[in-house]
Formats: C-alpha cells, sequence, structure tokens
C-alpha cells in the first residue's frame, strides 16, 4: 500500500475520533480557562496512535509476498502448457477479430447480430481455457503420471509371482491384489482415453472457430443483411460437445482413494 493510500485510510479510521477531540476543545474554551480537555483529548490519542501504527508501520513487503504465493498456488494463476497455450491465443484471436468485424459494421441490425456472436464465442473461448487447464492438470499430476509407469510394472510382477506361487493362501493374496491393480489399471486408461478426447475435441474447437470467422468475414462484403443464425447455431454446437467433453473430464477424480487408485498391499 501507497503512502497517500495510507493517508487516506489514516484519515478515514480516525476522523471521528478527531471530531471529537476538536468538539471538546471548543467547549473548553466557551467554557472554563481550566484546561481539563487535554485529559479526555490525551485518553482519545491512544487509540489513534495505534490506528497510526497499524497502518504506516506495517511490514507491506510481508503482505505482498504472502498475497503473491496465495496467487501463485491459485489454480487460475498456473501457467498453461506451451500447447495448450498456443491453441488458447488462436482462439483469443479470431475472438478479437470477430470484435473487430463488429467494431467496422455500420449497419446496425448486422452489428448486433454479430455481437450476439462475439458474445457466444466469448464463453466458448472461456470453456477452451477451462479445457486446456484441465488437461494440463491431468498431465502435471506426479501420483497419475508415476501410476501410469508403476502400476504395468505392479501387473507384470504380480503375475509373475502367481504364477509360480504353489500355497493357496499367499495365491489367493496375489489373486485379490492383482485384481485390485487391475482396475486400478483400468482407471488409469479411462482417463488416458478421455485426456486424448479432449486434446482433439479441442483442436477441432479452434479449427472450428476459425472456420466461423472466415464465414462472417466473408458475409461482411455481401449488400444485403446476412443471416447469422447458421454461424450462432453452429458456435452453440461446438460449445455444447467441448462443455460435455469438460464435465467427463471434471468427473474424473484426481485424488487417488476417489479414482480407486489408492495403494494395495
Amino acid at each position: 500500500m501507497n503512502t497517500p493510500s495510507k493517508l487516506k485510510r489514516f484519515l478515514r479510521e480516525t476522523t471521528p475520533l478527531f471530531a471529537v477531540m476538536l468538539f471538546l476543545a471548543m467547549i473548553n474554551i466557551f467554557t472554563s480557562s481550566f484546561p481539563w480537555a487535554i485529559f479526555p483529548i490525551g485518553a482519545m490519542m491512544i487509540p489513534v496512535l495505534i490506528i497510526a501504527s497499524e497502518i504506516f508501520l506495517s511490514d507491506d513487503k510481508a503482505n505482498d509476498r504472502a498475497r503473491r504465493t496465495n496467487q501463485s498456488h491459485s489454480p487460475a494463476h498456473v501457467a498453461l502448457s506451451s500447447e495448450s497455450a498456443a491453441r488458447l491465443s488462436q482462439a483469443q484471436a479470431y475472438k478479437r477479430q470477430i470484435d473487430a468485424l463488429v467494431n467496422a459494421t455500420n449497419d446496425p441490425l448486422r452489428k448486433d447480430k454479430l455481437r450476439e456472436l462475439s458474445d457466444q464465442v466469448a464463453v466458448w473461448v472461456k470453456e477452451v481455457e477451462a479445457m486446456s487447464r484441465r488437461i494440463d492438470e491431468f498431465k502435471r499430476n506426479e501420483v497419475i503420471q508415476n501410476d501410469l509407469v508403476n502400476v504395468p510394472q505392479a501387473i507384470r510382477k504380480l503375475t509373475a509371482q502367481l504364477a509360480n506361487e504353489s500355497d493357496p493362501h499367499v495365491r489367493a493374496s496375489i489373486e485379490r491384489t492383482l485384481a485390485a491393480r487391475a482396475d486400478q489399471m483400468k482407471s488409469l486408461q479411462k482417463l488416458q482415453s478421455l485426456t486424448r478426447q479432449a486434446e482433439v475435441q479441442l483442436e477441432n474447437t479452434v479449427a472450428a472457430l476459425g472456420t466461423i470467422y472466415s464465414q462472417a468475414l466473408a458475409m461482411q462484403s455481401t449488400d444485403r443483411v446476412a443471416d447469422y443464425s447458421h454461424l450462432s447455431a453452429e458456435v452453440d454446437e461446438q460449445s455444447r460437445m467441448l462443455k460435455d467433453r469438460l464435465e467427463a473430464l471434471q468427473e474424473v477424480k484426481l485424488d487417488r482413494s476417489q479414482a480407486n487408485l489408492s495403494e494395495q498391499p
């Protein structure tokens, strides 16, 4: 917090106290020659000094560091991977170009229709960002990435142990553990499949957005009032498919206990 801001805060919090002090001083001046007002005014200076110390002597650097630390751990501030960032940047570029069409259009009716299309695309681009972050979240999850390597190895090891084990009790224990590992592997394979499908859907989304922008640009050259309803319908359909894919990914829990990924004995 800079000095002017601190001063404003100090005055905002202490003005009532100073007003009472002034009122007491005026009463003292008009009613008595003895300066009795200095005693209550002195007492009221104590909270003023406390407020001043809290505002002007606070450790702003520590507060700023804490705020930056909280922001850096927030999912919204986690940087996208280069691939996801490139896709999102392209989608945002198409959105800006459509906005430019809105600004360049003089016909009121055409401008309104283009603005509606732009609003739809804005929602679509937000879903592209949400999907990109979800995909990156899975790819960066160390537990998932380790499981993708370790679980197949554990299955092969347990299978070999089962083939060489003759004790029925030990065999039963190995079979239970092997079944649990097999379920774990199915969950991981489902997660991989959903992630790949989501990435393909994102590529389709950005390509479709580019096509819609090209069509909107071409329609600007016509003399008649363009009908953007088919473009709006295409945006709605693409947005719906992207939203469905995002919801499917969101249903996959990263927590091992919820996703049946807990370690087995």
